[in-house]
């Protein structure tokens, strides 16, 4: 059965590790080529922008050319409206789009030429309203059928033609581009979705397997049972010395777990030594932020790099905790106890002695029993016990109203109880077993804590010959029941 256990805690952490990994692996390539998608999908759409304005221009000029020929033939000033807005709104449009049709790929001399055609046929087309203002049509009309602005629209029309196919072209680079993309986001979602499969069919195999062997064990039990007078003694002994070899391997697994961390922690310090070096590298080169390559690379070293350094000592300080924690928990499982007179009134006042300060900052009163029951225990243990529970009742009050503590205690037959109550928080109605786990906790969390202590709690108090239930409304108060042997040395000799 403990090589049996020791399998199984050696195989499922590495599967949920090896799918954390995956997992993240996927984030961080998923948000990647997201970013990169969204870039292509802006610069393709800028493109297109760019060609519809173009095209507007354009449908200016003709505008401007039809309002001219319109008032050549009626001579009425109604037909020059088209031509009056186009006016005004080419010449601006043109120095807008110049630093646009540079960025496109078109040559400046294109770009020149452009703006010296729109204004030579702005000039020809206002020539000839001037001259059929000036009663001379005949003039207008001979300059309307010239060759000049013709010429002028034709080659406008060429240059126009060819910043569409240069758009065309740029937005048709840049779609194929986002289509490459997305076929590297979804293989790389898919891919992850596979592999993320089979390592949780590998971690339902383990549990299976382990299942199945939980199910021999216990038809094996049943078996046992059934000469249960006669095995009694020797089971109890065997119960004795497993529960002793978990104690003690959950000790060297906390262990065991350190001696990684500690390497990680070196390695993070190696890789932030080394990040600097390349940041004052940089820095001595002067690398230039207008270079592509240049601007990735100290954008890494100044944001992307710490980041990643800062979220792993965030979380190898969280793994050193919690691997105290189980520490605490296996040393609670192995400590001698140490039987002893006690006045639980006693015991109580030194702990609100320690927290009295607290008690004060939140204003909180302490009502407590002054015929609390004499024991016969563990000093240490009561005392963590009741820390604990005062801790969290303090923790946890609610701040909008008034803090309450009670505190009370009787005998009954051979047990000693007594109860800490509360008006904070509350627990809900399904998390009131599961605060008992080892690493749950309920509710908001925006205190510190890692859902440990009522796991610590109920470990001492088993130990100590009871048990500990609760009773809570949420956001009315909580009571926590302690009962333990009041006489733990005959408990001991029993057992």
């Amino acid at each position: 059965m403990v090589r049996l256990s020791s399998a199984l805690f050696r195989s499922v952490p590495v599967l949920l590790s090896a799918g954390a990994i995956v997992l993240f692996s996927t984030v961080l390539g998923a948000l990647y080529l997201a970013d990169r998608a969204a870039d292509e999908s802006e610069s393709a759409v800028r493109a297109s922008q760019l060609n519809l304005r173009v095209l507007r221009l354009f449908s200016a000029v003709q505008d401007a050319e039809t309002g001219q020929r319109g008032y050549l033939v009626t001579g009425e000033e109604r037909y020059l409206e088209p031509f009056n807005r186009s006016l005004s709104s080419i010449s601006s449009e043109t120095q807008i789009l110049a630093p646009q049709l540079r960025d496109l790929g078109l040559p400046q001399s294109e770009i020149d030429e452009l703006q010296d055609l729109l204004k030579q046929k702005l000039a020809e087309i206002v020539r000839t309203i001037e001259l059929q203002r000036s009663g001379d049509s005949a003039g207008a009309v001979a300059l309307v059928k010239s060759s000049l602005g013709a010429n002028f629209m034709d080659r406008i029309r060429a240059i126009i033609e060819q910043i569409q196919q240069l758009g065309i072209s740029n937005s048709a680079t840049h779609i194929t581009t986002l289509r490459t993309t997305m076929r590297w986001l979804t293989s790389i979602v898919a891919g992850s979705a596979a592999l993320l499969l089979v390592l949780a069919g590998g971690v339902l195999k383990v549990m299976f397997d382990r299942t199945r062997q939980i199910e021999r064990a216990r038809r094996k039990l049943v078996r046992i049972n059934e000469t249960l007078e006669e095995t009694v003694a020797q089971r109890t002994e065997s119960l004795q010395l497993a529960n002793n070899e978990l104690q003690s391997y959950a000790y060297i697994v906390g262990h065991d777990l350190r001696a990684p961390l500690v390497n990680i922690m070196g390695f993070t310090e190696e890789l932030d030594r080394a990040s600097g070096i390349f940041r004052s590298y940089l820095n001595a080169t002067r690398a230039s932020t207008a270079d592509a390559n240049s601007k990735a690379a100290i954008e890494a070293v100044e944001t992307d790099i710490p980041e990643a350094l800062g979220f792993i000592r965030s979380s190898m300080r969280r793994m050193d905790n919690l691997i105290n924690q189980i520490l605490v928990i296996a040393r609670a499982g192995n400590r001698e106890l140490n039987p002893e007179r006690l006045r639980l009134n006693d015991l109580l006042d030194e702990t609100l002695a320690t927290v009295r300060h607290r008690l004060d900052e939140n204003n909180i009163a302490v009502d407590m029993d002054t015929r609390l029951p004499e024991v016969c225990s563990d000093r240490l243990a009561l005392q963590q016990i009741i820390g604990n529970l005062l801790d969290n009742a303090i923790k946890y009050m609610d701040p909008a109203r008034t803090g309450k503590i009670g505190i009370r205690g009787w005998r009954k037959g051979a047990l000693a109880i007594f109860e800490i109550s509360d008006n904070g928080r509350g627990i809900a109605e399904g998390d009131q077993e599961r605060v008992f786990e080892l690493f749950r906790r309920s509710g908001k969390q925006d205190t510190m804590g890692d859902g440990v202590g009522l796991a610590h709690v109920r470990t001492l108090v088993r130990r100590l010959g009871g048990d500990i239930s609760l009773q809570s409304v949420l956001d009315k108060g909580t009571t926590f029941r302690v009962a333990i042997a009041a006489d733990l040395s005959k408990t001991m000799k029993e057992s």
